[in-house]
């Protein structure tokens, strides 16, 4: 497989939301950036090995315009919990990103990007990622998958396990200890949505 320059260039455009320039290819693919100039010039070709290069630099894929989706990016604020329910922030953008980065993508359910804050789900969350929520429907909650959720009026990324009385919350990163929510407590805790994917080096 081979694809031109512009159209890799204008899909990292569309996917990070900020186009690399000459430079930053060609330290990924050990070219000099007046040769990527050129091809840009030439309207010409990148190779298999450099596609792949720039794909695992930037943990994303080329694909066909139909592939791609255009999805909600909160770049800071989520939303609040207002009133028993989740209100979210007005404060968006909308991106286009490769089906391939959902798990179990469906056009049934609905889907936002979030920017991870914090350590504590290091290794697997690292501060800054961005975050692809499937929306909460309700149904029950999936022993140790990471969730969203807001409870006591703040947001959290955390693996959930239900208990009989109890939710236990999990941090990945193990100097955090795990913590319990009541269910008496309910009324304070709502389940955003489930982490289905994860982008890293997009930019805000």
């Amino acid at each position: 497989m081979k694809l031109k320059y512009k159209y890799c260039l204008d899909t990292l455009n569309s996917i990070l939301n900020f186009k690399p320039t000459h430079t930053d290819i060609a330290k990924i693919i050990n070219v000099s950036a007046n040769a990527l100039s050129n091809r840009l010039s030439n309207d010409g070709y990148l190779k298999k090995d450099e596609i792949k290069k720039i794909e695992q630099f930037y943990n994303t894929s080329f694909v066909e315009e139909t592939d791609l989706i255009d999805i909600d990016f909160y770049p800071e604020d989520f939303g609040c919990f207002n009133k028993n329910r989740f209100i979210f922030s007005k404060n968006k953008k909308s991106l286009k990103i490769p089906k391939k980065c959902f798990e179990n993508f469906s056009k049934l359910k609905h889907y936002s990007i979030i920017t991870a804050q914090g350590d504590t789900m290091n290794p697997y969350i690292k501060d800054r990622d961005k975050l692809i929520v499937e929306h909460w429907c309700g149904g029950q909650i999936i022993d140790n998958r990471v969730y969203v959720f807001c409870f006591n009026n703040e947001i959290f990324t955390k693996r959930l396990v239900n208990n009989i009385d109890q939710i236990a919350i999990k941090s990945d990163n193990e100097i955090y200890p795990i913590r319990f929510i009541n269910k008496k407590e309910i009324t304070s805790f709502i389940v955003i949505g489930q982490i289905v994917g994860l982008l890293r080096n997009l930019k805000n």
